[in-house]
């Protein structure tokens, strides 16, 4: 007998948390994240860049007309280019399980393998930056150089209100780890995380601003006797569950849709206006001689 409380809503839920929660790489970098394709045509997704106004004065007594600003926002597209997705076959009896046996035995793997994707994809983005070569390092002192890079943010207009992120190869984790540089997961105001999925002896210097994730959920198919569209724990996923008659079992489909990119620095320049500046939110730094 089906599990009648084991409903898609419910299953999409949960598989939308379980991979919003595990992402690494991607849970550094700026997330859009929704149901729909929304604002934006097609496979595009419209990215907001705030707008920025500039103060006025008058003196303390002065009657002189106020000065009205305006407000201009930009928007920088962002296209989704992968359906990253996982299809299973259901075992006989499945269906019964309750909704934690389920995540367990079924939508653990499933989202792994999605999130395994998007790593992958935002890692590429990361290495797809510019290598800085201006920038030295010494294995015995690696903290110098991210006071070098934090230099370079800051000159490439990074505010000092901003949080700095650093996403590391091995080695040069292990470099910090022998010279006691980290203060926790912190090097000279730099939250560092250690990623496989870049070389060795890369470091990329960023703000969350720097690559942008975008992510939507499929529409859930009418024909399906259960789908679901949700988004859920900071990420969208469509779940469908149906019967294939090929191997006279349900099957359960987890899908979602992804785009990512490098995206331009918006720098205020407290005029009114704002300055897109290509690759200026991140620094990247290959350390091997």
């Amino acid at each position: 007998m089906v599990n009648a409380l084991l409903t898609s809503d419910k299953i999409a839920s949960v598989a939308a948390a379980l991979v919003g929660q595990d992402l690494g790489l991607a849970g550094l970098v700026y997330r859009d994240v929704d149901r729909d394709l929304g604002d934006g045509s097609g496979d595009t997704v419209k990215v907001r860049v705030p707008g920025a106004l500039a103060s006025q004065t008058r003196g303390v007594r002065s009657l002189d007309p106020l000065i009205r600003g305006e407000i201009r926002e930009q928007h920088i597209a962002v296209t989704l280019t992968d359906e990253v997705y996982d299809q299973i076959p259901l075992a006989r009896g499945t269906l019964d399980l309750d909704l934690v046996d389920f995540s367990k035995q079924i939508l653990v793997p499933q989202a792994s393998a999605i999130v395994r994707h998007i790593e992958r994809t935002v890692a590429a983005a990361m290495s797809a930056t510019p290598e800085t070569t201006t920038i030295t390092y010494d294995p015995a002192a690696p903290a110098k150089t991210f006071t070098q890079i934090r230099k370079a943010l800051r000159d490439n207009g990074v505010t000092a209100e901003t949080p700095l992120l650093a996403a590391v190869g091995s080695s040069v984790y292990g470099d910090l780890l022998d010279a006691e540089a980290l203060d926790g997961d912190t090097v000279r105001g730099f939250r560092v995380y250690e990623s496989t999925r870049l070389a060795a002896e890369e470091i990329v210097g960023f703000v969350e601003q720097a690559f942008a994730l975008a992510v939507r959920a499929p529409i859930a198919p009418e024909g399906a006797p259960y789908s679901a569209s949700v988004k859920e724990g900071g990420f969208a996923l469509t779940h469908v569950r149906a019967f294939d008659p090929t191997i006279g079992a349900d099957t359960s489909l987890v899908s979602t849709l992804i785009g990512c990119r490098a995206m331009p620095l918006a720098v205020d320049n407290e005029d009114g206006t704002v300055t897109l500046t290509p690759h200026a939110g991140a620094v990247r730094v290959v350390t091997a001689a």
